[in-house]
């Protein structure tokens, strides 16, 4: 369900996560998924809530923002070639270099807590993060998001 739309890019270069963060979003907006305030408002609690992570040595971030920019739930993955700097969720003096991204566009704050806790879950399982790392298509994407009981 929330992967219908297929977003997903693959093995990305980037200059840094508003690049990245633009290119989900403009994909958001692009199918009619979010508001034209979706990408700002991500932008805006980047700053505020920063949403890097490191686990197992590995930089993801989550970025999202609040329910009233959403017009249908859903979330958009990339996977970077070069990681980019994310502000740590934990402490935001300290920089993670980011490889993977999943930006979540979810109405209601309870389905977004519900999905943090889900990725994390996935992020602390090593051999499925290195395969999402790795992953070239949709496909294989969904067969991972499958495996970790996130649809």
């Amino acid at each position: 369900m929330y992967f219908s739309e297929e977003i997903a890019f693959f093995n990305q270069s980037c200059n840094n996560k508003e690049e990245a963060l633009k290119k989900l979003g403009d994909e958001f907006l692009a199918r009619d998924l979010v508001k034209d305030t979706f990408l700002q408002a991500v932008l805006d609690r980047e700053k505020e809530y920063p949403t890097g992570l490191s686990i197992n040595g590995i930089g993801v971030a989550i970025p999202h923002t609040d329910g009233i920019h959403i017009v249908k739930p859903q979330i958009g993955f990339m996977s970077l070639k070069e990681p980019v700097i994310f502000k740590d969720m934990v402490d935001d003096k300290h920089e993670i270099e980011v490889s993977i991204i999943f930006m979540l566009g979810l109405l209601k704050s309870e389905q977004q807590i519900e999905m943090l806790q889900k990725l994390v879950e996935l992020f602390q399982d090593e051999a499925l993060l290195k395969r999402l790392i790795e992953c070239k298509n949709i496909d294989e994407f969904k067969g991972i998001m499958k495996e970790a009981n996130i649809e």
